[in-house]
């Protein structure tokens, strides 16, 4: 297995650091993946500075510190939160705007559709995909909006939900 020499090691510590790396465990961790990452392709036969110019730009989307600015933000949070992937956050999405819908078809259901009442079970039933048919055409499309058209929540991305910030997006890395 190859390993890193201690010049290499200090290479990629500085490199880290050029980039915006500031953060001791943030740096620290980094260092740890890209040092596992470069001895798996250098067990290959690959070239240390070829490897690691194949390897940094796997870690983010346009600049390095975006980490840090992430951990940063992350940190900064004191109220609870919680991370979605984009299809757990569209599943709970749909459950909130379908919800009101099948909520009065299963009203009408039980209530209304034994009593015979076929006029207000419409007006029910009617009313409410009225109201719902907008919010469920703006989920569809946002689910739906392929990458190379920017989406407002892009295929690989986080979604943080909490009280400040209500909703933020955090792309992938």
């Amino acid at each position: 297995m190859a390993t890193l020499t201690d010049e290499q090691v200090d290479y990629i510590l500085a490199d880290l650091h050029a980039h915006g790396i500031r953060l001791d465990g943030l740096r620290d961790n980094l260092l740890d993946h890209i040092c596992i990452l470069l001895e798996q392709r250098l067990d290959q036969g690959g070239d240390f500075e070829q490897e690691y110019a194949g390897v940094i730009p796997t870690f983010y989307r346009k600049e390095l510190y975006e980490l840090e600015e992430e951990a940063l933000f992350i940190q900064s949070l004191r109220r609870p939160h919680v991370v979605l992937s984009r299809g757990w956050f569209f599943v709970c999405a749909f459950t909130l705007v379908l919800s009101p819908f099948l909520f009065y078809v299963a009203q009408w259901w039980f209530q209304l559709q034994p009593l015979g009442h076929v006029v207000d079970s419409i007006d029910v039933i009617g009313g409410a995909a009225i109201l719902d048919v907008y919010p469920l055409l703006t989920v569809i499309v946002l689910f739906l909006t392929p990458d190379r058209f920017d989406p407002l929540i892009p295929w690989r991305s986080k979604i943080l939900l909490g009280f400040r910030p209500f909703i933020r997006v955090l792309p992938s890395t």
